[in-house]
This record gives structure tokens, sequence and C-alpha cells, in this order.
């Protein structure tokens, strides 16, 4: 039987205000990099650019690198979403379907890693990268952060366990259940976490400056970084770098926003 739920008035307006909320920023930065350098200078500053202008635009692409920074963050992120997924569904698996010797104990340590800040790790991680002679590398910057297995967990604990034990009783493998069957009914739990290791490549920042170099293997988050003065810093082409950087982004959640809404829905109904 089904509930509905009459959404009142006062419902809708506190979304519309956190939604302006939410857009407000995004919606400022869109306007300033259609700004000139002297009209981001002004006091007051102007919220509509007058004229509207793509000189920080086309700067963005003459300070940098844009193709090269974009093609190591699309493959930095496919190879990130691909070994997380594989690693993380395995060890998800071991745990919540297989119950290996110490179960509760492994999940304890992986609950405190999450409450831990992950710049604790980046020493450890680039003494790692180091001694394997990897720094300065594209793979360097996807390795350390393979591992997410507690949404995984959350979903796979749901599968049905009978057509676990009918696999079972057929003769089926592991990696076959695993394959065919785990993995399928919760394609909505993979889905959301392929989602949001793109995300969190994308927006990496800090651990390309400290392990990698050279421009040439940097990404996305990084490269804008340059684009910051030491002394003055040209806002409207800082803006229309972050704006190109966002829209790739944008897109992909706009085309999968209701497998994404879906997913956490239903772990949430668990």
């Amino acid at each position: 039987m089904l509930i509905q739920y009459r959404v009142r008035w006062w419902t809708h307006l506190v979304a519309g205000v956190v939604g302006l909320l939410i857009l407000a920023p995004f919606a400022w930065m869109a306007s300033t990099a259609l700004m000139t350098t002297s009209q981001t200078l002004q006091v007051p500053p102007n919220i509509i650019p007058s004229p509207a202008t793509l000189d920080g635009v086309r700067e963005v692409f003459n300070r940098l690198p844009c193709f090269t920074l974009l093609w190591n963050t699309i493959i930095v992120s496919v190879g990130r979403v691909i070994g997380t997924l594989v690693i993380c569904s395995m060890a998800a698996y071991a745990l919540a379907i297989v119950k290996v010797p110490g179960e509760k104990a492994i999940l304890i340590v992986i609950l405190a890693l999450i409450m831990v800040p992950s710049d604790i790790f980046i020493i450890p991680s680039y003494s790692v990268i180091t001694s394997i002679r990897m720094t300065d590398t594209l793979v360097a910057l996807a390795l350390p952060s393979l591992f997410d297995v507690f949404l995984l967990y959350q979903f796979f604990r749901g599968v049905p366990r009978e057509l676990i034990e009918a696999a079972r009783m057929d003769g089926a493998s592991h990696p076959r259940i695993l394959a065919t069957i785990v993995a399928p009914v919760a394609r909505s739990g993979i889905i959301s976490l392929a989602i949001l290791t793109t995300l969190a490549e994308w927006k990496e920042l800090l651990w390309p400056i400290v392990v990698n170099r050279s421009i040439e293997k940097m990404t996305l988050g990084p490269g804008l970084a340059l684009l910051r003065g030491e002394y003055t810093t040209d806002w409207n082409v800082l803006m229309a770098a972050g704006l190109l950087a966002a829209l790739p982004m944008i897109v992909i959640f706009l085309i999968l926003q209701k497998r994404f809404i879906a997913s956490f829905a239903r772990s949430g109904l668990k």
C-alpha cells in the first residue's frame, strides 16, 4: 500500500530558497568569467558584466595546456573508477556475502579511516609512491584512492540471500556469483560509487601537486591553481577556467541524476 504525502507550499518555498543559495556562487562565477579584468576590480563590484566578453576564456587557453589537462583528468578518472569498482566490489563481496573472519573488526577499521581527514595520508602515500618510483606519472594520481568499500558493502548486504544460496547449490563460483548476481542487483550502488569517484577525482587538488611536478602530468584542479598570481590574480580568467572545468561534471550529473538520486533513496530504505 502506497502512502501519499501532500507537499505544502512552504516546502516549495524552502526548497526554492535553498536552491538559489546553492546556485548563487555558480552564477557569480559565470558572471565574473564574462567580465574584463578591469570590471572585476570595480568597487562596488558589478553583478552583471557590461559588456559581456569571452576574453577570459581565450586567456585560459593561452596560459594553460587545457586539452592536455582535460585529457589527463579523463584518463585518471576512468582509471580510478575502474580500479575502485573492481577492488571495492571484491572487498565488499568478501565482507557482505562471504563473511570473512574478523568482518566486524575490518568494518570498524574502515569506518574509523572514513572519519579521518584524507590529507593525513598524503605523507605515507607519497612515501609509498616514491619507493616504487612512480612519482610524476598519471598512475600515481589514482593509485592511493582506489579503496572505498563501505558504500558497496551497504548495497551488497541488500542482495537476497536466497539468490546466493541457489547459485552456490548450482555450483557457481564466487567470481561468477559476484559478476552475474550481486553486481546486477546492486547496479545502482555501483553507478553511485562511479559517479562519486569521478567527482572526487575531478576536483582533486592537493595530491596531484604533491606527487607530480611537470604540468604535462597534472589534472584540471592543480592546473587551475596555476592561474593564481603571487601578487595579483585575473579573476575573470580564473573563473572562466573554473567554469570550463565544471561543465563536464554538470553534464554528467544531469544525464545520470535520476539513477544517482534513486540509488541513494534505495540505500536509505534498506
